[in-house]
């Protein structure tokens, strides 16, 4: 690394498990990233914090003065604009290494089954179900791995899939894409700044695990994999449940029959 990244990415290369090879495989990571606020706002800055090679970055909205309170890296100045332009400007700032691919959009199944594949991991940091159920069933199918979150009022949830391993759940096998649950928007019912700044934040050091574990085989990190992380910030709580593949998983179970037709 030049002396400026070896000073920048010093604190990582010295963590047990990532070293100045795992600051070597982020560097040389892609990360799609869907979403930019909340969630993704934290996510982004964190992950090209930490030395993420390239962000591909997906969304549609544009800024609000209604999310300034949570998305922090927007400003004042930033309403009306779109909300991936506003937050690469503000990532070339903090941190100009990483090449942040704005897409101003909502994204599609044509649109992920194009980005997918060229990413290392995917974020996703939406808050509609049908999207998040959108998300998950392109992942499966392209076999990349998942990061999802979710927050709404002082409670989040974290979870991480990764296709590549046959025995894990998908986010189908838990949270039924035939079961939509009741509309529980932010702006209906309310949502804690620090609650998705800190979802957003583990979501960034799930993705940041992965990478490591992927391009640096040596690597020791933990996997959050098979389980579904609780955070209620009312009561400080933390649960993590266990989770297990559905062997009638509308999304996953179909891949696998397809996976196994083409052998045949």
């Amino acid at each position: 690394m030049a002396d400026h990244a070896a000073l920048r990415h010093s604190r990582h290369a010295l963590l047990d498990g990532i070293d100045d090879e795992g600051v070597a495989a982020l560097q040389a990571a892609r990360v799609l990233l869907i979403g930019a606020g909340g969630l993704g706002c934290p996510a982004a800055l964190y992950l090209s914090a930490s030395g993420i090679g390239r962000l591909h970055w997906f969304d549609g909205d544009k800024v609000d003065a209604t999310n300034l309170a949570r998305q922090t890296l927007f400003g004042p100045a930033d309403i009306g604009q779109f909300k991936v332009a506003a937050g690469a400007a503000a990532l070339g700032r903090t941190s100009p290494e990483t090449e942040v691919i704005a897409e101003p959009r909502f994204i599609d199944a044509s649109l992920l089954d194009a980005a997918i594949p060229l990413a290392d991991v995917v974020l996703d940091c939406t808050d509609q179900w049908s999207t998040r159920q959108l998300i998950n069933a392109r992942c499966v199918a392209n076999r990349k791995p998942l990061v999802s979150a979710a927050a709404i009022e002082w409670s989040g949830q974290l979870m991480c899939i990764d296709p590549r391993q046959s025995d894990q759940a998908c986010y189908a096998c838990v949270f039924d894409p035939q079961t939509e649950p009741v509309a529980h928007a932010c702006g209906a019912y309310g949502v804690l700044s620090p609650l998705v700044g800190a979802m957003g934040c583990l979501q960034a050091a799930e993705a940041i695990k992965l990478i490591v574990r992927s391009r640096h085989p040596g690597s020791s990190l933990p996997s959050a994999a098979q389980t579904l992380t609780l955070v209620d910030m009312k009561t400080a709580s933390w649960q993590q449940v266990r989770i297990s593949r559905n062997p009638a998983c509308p999304v996953c179970q179909s891949e696998r029959a397809k996976a196994a037709a083409g052998r045949d």
